[in-house]
């Protein structure tokens, strides 16, 4: 059979599904002219622009949807970039997925989000391997080795997200906490605390490599300052957080401890707390109204990372806000750039400063 040039129309069938084979006929052009159009094909075919209208203005026309299996299937290229988190119930890792679903779709890919835990972290890796997925996004706090050694025999790009850890496969992007502490220090200064502690982490698994850890930033900038911490200034809690759904119990005791060791600090109650953590903010702010303490003018409370329950507070925390929705942004922009560009697997960071949200828990000392 001689070969159809591009000008070339079919009969329009009549039913069934809307096939690259009636669209060349609603468009009088052959049915490989379209299908090099409908695949992206185009420039690489030379196909004159005009044509390339009339079977674009002709797929619209009939409804046309491409086939994105049969064409992962045809290309090897699934159209999908995976994410995968360790704990789906912690609300900053949506707002970090909300930004990296919003730059996947900029760029034209779909999102496949996964939960693992320790026991069905292997499995989410076979899972990712059999769907073909482009790219993967990762914030999980497990042994990613074995992850990485899948991901570089398939060639995979690998974004790891709020990874306080250096990585040692692929692009990390974390935030950047020390301006936001610095911020936060600087704020209590000019409202006239000197007398400023800290509610640290109390987890032992919590890392102090890569990025200092929040404890050690604001010992950092109060040294900076040339301002004292006494001893016991700094207090640790480790909130736990039990089962799930609506068996969910909270555990603050240990956060309801530190702030109560602050308090009754033989140096004398600080003016001010800073803490590691919005929820530990919020249960030091009940602590001190249980104890008859009014914030912020008997005590100004800090938190960090700007939940949403920080403006429901009483009164509204302020809080060192955490770039959750830009680090989601940026992995995702890293991730299809590597794509496009070919991804260099060596490990590289991107810092994301982090920022402060001034509300009603500060305020001027009165003591």
């Amino acid at each position: 059979m001689p070969n159809r040039r591009e000008d070339d129309a079919v009969p329009v069938p009549s039913t069934g599904p809307v096939t690259a084979a009636k669209v060349a006929a609603r468009a009088g052009l052959s049915r490989a002219t379209v299908t090099h159009v409908l695949n992206g094909r185009a420039a690489e075919m030379q196909i004159r622009p005009e044509t390339q209208q009339r079977v674009l203005e002709a797929a619209r026309e009939l409804g046309y949807r491409a086939n994105a299996l049969a064409r992962s299937v045809r290309t090897g290229k699934s159209g999908m970039i995976g994410y995968i988190v360790d704990d789906e119930h912690y609300e900053p890792y949506w707002h970090t997925l909300v930004g990296a679903m919003a730059e996947a779709e900029k760029e034209g890919f779909t999102l496949k989000v996964l939960s693992a835990t320790s026991e069905t972290f292997a499995e989410r890796i076979r899972q990712c391997m059999e769907l073909r997925l482009e790219g993967l996004l990762l914030r999980v706090v497990l042994d990613k080795r074995p992850l990485y050694e899948e991901a570089n025999r398939a060639g995979m790009p690998v974004v790891t997200v709020d990874e306080w850890v250096a990585q040692p496969y692929g692009i990390r992007v974390s935030a950047d906490d020390a301006v936001g502490c610095c911020e936060a220090l600087t704020q209590l200064l000019d409202l006239g605390h000197s007398r400023i502690a800290f509610i640290s982490s109390g987890f032992e698994s919590q890392p102090t490599e890569g990025i200092l850890a929040r404890e050690g930033l604001f010992l950092r900038e109060m040294d900076n300052r040339g301002l004292p911490v006494p001893k016991g200034y700094v207090s640790r809690e480790r909130m736990e957080v039990y089962g799930r759904g609506a068996n969910v119990v909270h555990d603050a005791s240990t956060c309801v401890a530190a702030t109560a060791s602050l308090l009754d600090h033989p140096a004398g109650r600080p003016t001010a707390i800073f803490c590691w953590r919005d929820e530990a903010a919020l249960v030091a702010i009940q602590a001190c109204q249980r104890r008859g303490l009014r914030v912020p003018d008997d005590i100004s409370i800090v938190g960090f990372s700007d939940l949403s329950a920080a403006w429901l507070s009483s009164p509204p925390l302020t809080t060192c806000a955490s770039p959750w929705g830009e680090m989601g942004q940026t992995a995702m922009r890293e991730l299809v750039k590597g794509l496009k560009e070919g991804f260099d697997p060596s490990p590289r960071e991107i810092q994301i400063p982090s920022g402060l949200i001034i509300r009603e828990s500060t305020g001027m000392p009165h003591g």
